[in-house]
């Protein structure tokens, strides 16, 4: 972690404010999770990277492809697909969508190992495939595995 945050970030992020631990001694998995998760929200950029990456390759692909085809760009089309698309590529975790209002939506990710910056950054490049104008997704992590998104365009 030191090699990309540089010097200290180890300590920072640590809850004990060590930075280290001592060798042949147990520790509370919760410290251990706290402090990934302090970690994460410092690489937040490279996530974020990380999932436009993502979406920019399952859009190149035939599957992408046919998907905007299929959907017609419709947002709420491929808002709506988003569940099933999850479960044909990865194996874990629940995904679900609700439209509370008209161009409104609301993801919710549940058992999902990547991080919210991950998926945000993904169904943001996904909606701007899509004829969404101005789109917005903002996430955020509601335990260690789920999160929720809300999702807006004009």
């Amino acid at each position: 972690m030191t090699d990309h945050l540089g010097p200290g970030t180890a300590r920072e992020v640590d809850v004990r404010g060590t930075g280290s631990r001592v060798d042949f001694l147990s520790y509370p998995v919760t410290e251990h999770l706290e402090s990934a998760w302090n970690a994460l929200e410092r690489l937040e950029p490279a996530l974020a990277a990380l999932g436009r990456r993502t979406m920019a390759g399952v859009l190149a692909s035939m599957l992408g492809k046919t998907a905007l085809t299929v959907s017609g760009r419709d947002p709420v089309r491929l808002l709506r697909s988003c569940p099933t698309a999850y479960r044909g590529a990865v194996s874990y975790g629940e995904r679900t969508v609700e439209f509370p209002a008209e161009r409104r939506a609301v993801m919710t990710y549940r058992h999902d190992f990547m991080p919210a910056s991950f998926h945000a950054a993904v169904l943001l490049a996904g909606l701007q495939a899509s004829t969404a104008l101005r789109p917005r997704v903002m996430g955020q992590q509601d335990g260690p595995l789920d999160s929720s998104y809300q999702i807006a365009w004009e």
